[in-house]
């Protein structure tokens, strides 16, 4: 038969445990206080308390029964009122002397004129000489007659362990009776928020992407856990919600030149034609296959940015002698197109990443650069250490972006009316921002005052720091 849920649970378990080890350890206080207690009479006391009884018996037996209660008056006399207790009883049990009321009902108690610690009950004792249980060294002996002689060595400092160990005894059992109730109600507590994140777990499971685990406001570890568990279903949402878009936009913008190279290629397979219609026909059909193929392949950059596969080979980065050969290689564009490309405002400094996705990223926005800026106009590369961080910036004297459509020239796929009639897929600056936030980077775009500035900062390294 299984156990209930509730008894079930880990908690429980780390609470019974740990109930367990306090019991163990406690008891073994316990035992060593017991083992004090009975340490603590030594043998000289055993000695003298059974040679003292065996005076008091040897008198007995040689008819001098009057000396034997002398005797026992005197022992008392001699020593402290209370630390001393006797009684002798006929064989019937009625009392002839001593300051004890009755026999005790003591198990322990033997009469074979050996000393053994006792506990005797307070009921036999009198109220002015204790108020509780006397604990300490009895000897005890029956006489041919059948009465009974008892001494006792009461030791004031056993009997306050003894009363320690009656303390702990009760802390012990309380503390086992506590044990379960405690264990259950902090499973319970336990449960029901492990419950909260079950149910929506299942819930997420199910298809509803926009539950969250509930967040009190205790702000315990529960509540921490529960944060951190929804910011990374809130990057999940948005994952799943850029792949949505993703579908979307790669269908509507390869339907496009996917429809219009097969119509190319069905019109020339319509009727024959001459060599040099036929080269045209396949010269626009490779520009719409390069078409595709660039945009595959910025899909492709863009999520090996995204899933991070690239940071298992990060190498140092020269940032400045990457940008050198980035410019190099746009120079001749926008040379072509009547622009002037600076790039000589660079510092040395080396970054940790990947070289082949900065120089892609460095590239896509030389190319948006070049591409929106008219003829005389300026294009700008710089690479400037500040405090603790590096700028890569690009700049140009082109038409800008206004702030309001900042955040969305980030999405994929996303073009403004002014570029609509440019090439391109819309994914040159989603690159950048995978790039950036694989290197930990800031991308940030503001005015040229005219144009656009983007700025790409990165912490340096911590040994690249300034002290």
């Amino acid at each position: 038969m299984r156990l209930p849920r509730l008894l079930r649970t880990t908690a429980v378990r780390f609470a019974l445990r740990y109930a367990l080890i306090y019991v163990l350890v406690l008891g073994g206080a316990l035992a060593a206080l017991m083992w004090v207690e009975h340490s603590h009479i030594d043998d000289r006391t055993r000695a003298e308390i059974e040679s003292k009884l065996h005076v008091l018996v040897l008198a007995h037996d040689n008819g001098r029964e009057a000396e034997m209660i002398q005797g026992l008056r005197q022992l008392q006399a001699g020593a402290k009122r209370d630390d001393r207790l006797f009684l002798l009883v006929t064989a019937e049990g009625a009392r002839r002397e001593g300051n004890l009321i009755a026999w005790p009902s003591e198990q322990s108690i033997t009469l074979d004129g050996r000393a053994h610690l006792v506990l005797i009950e307070e009921e036999v004792v009198p109220k002015d000489l204790s108020d509780s249980d006397v604990f300490g060294l009895a000897v005890a002996w029956m006489f041919a007659d059948g009465s009974r002689l008892l001494l006792i060595h009461r030791d004031a400092e056993a009997e306050q362990l003894l009363e320690i160990t009656d303390y702990l005894s009760e802390v012990l059992g309380v503390a086992g009776l506590l044990a379960l109730p405690l264990s259950l109600s902090l499973s319970h507590t336990m449960l029901r928020r492990m419950d909260d994140i079950g149910r929506t777990a299942a819930d997420i499971a199910a298809g509803d992407l926009a539950r969250r685990v509930p967040v009190s406001e205790r702000n315990d570890e529960f509540d921490t856990l529960a944060a951190r568990l929804n910011t990374m279903l809130d990057r999940i949402q948005q994952l799943v919600r850029g792949l949505r878009e993703v579908t979307d936009n790669v269908a509507h913008d390869l339907r496009s030149p996917l429809a219009r190279l097969r119509s190319q290629l069905e019109v020339a397979l319509l009727e024959p034609r001459d060599g040099a219609e036929y080269r045209e026909t396949l010269g626009h059909s490779l520009d719409d296959v390069d078409q595709l193929i660039r945009t595959f392949n910025a899909l492709l950059g863009i999520a090996q940015a995204e899933a991070g596969s690239a940071s298992n080979g990060w190498e140092p980065v020269n940032l400045d002698a990457l940008a050198h050969d980035v410019a190099d290689l746009y120079g001749p564009l926008a040379e072509e197109k009547g622009q002037t490309l600076d790039s000589s405002d660079r510092q040395q400094v080396s970054i940790l990443g990947s070289r082949d996705l900065l120089a892609q990223a460095l590239g896509n926005l030389l190319d948006n650069a070049i591409k929106y800026t008219p003829s005389g106009g300026q294009v700008g590369l710089s690479v400037r250490r500040i405090g603790n961080s590096v700028e890569l910036a690009t700049s140009d004297t082109g038409p800008g972006i206004a702030a309001v459509d900042r955040a969305r020239v980030l999405e994929r796929f996303v073009r403004l009316d002014q570029s609509r009639n440019l090439p391109g897929n819309g994914l040159g600056l989603s690159l950048v921002q995978a790039v950036a936030r694989l290197h930990g980077a800031e991308l940030v775009l503001a005015d040229a005052v005219p144009g656009l500035v983007v700025i790409l900062r990165f912490p340096l390294p911590p040994g690249n720091r300034a002290a």
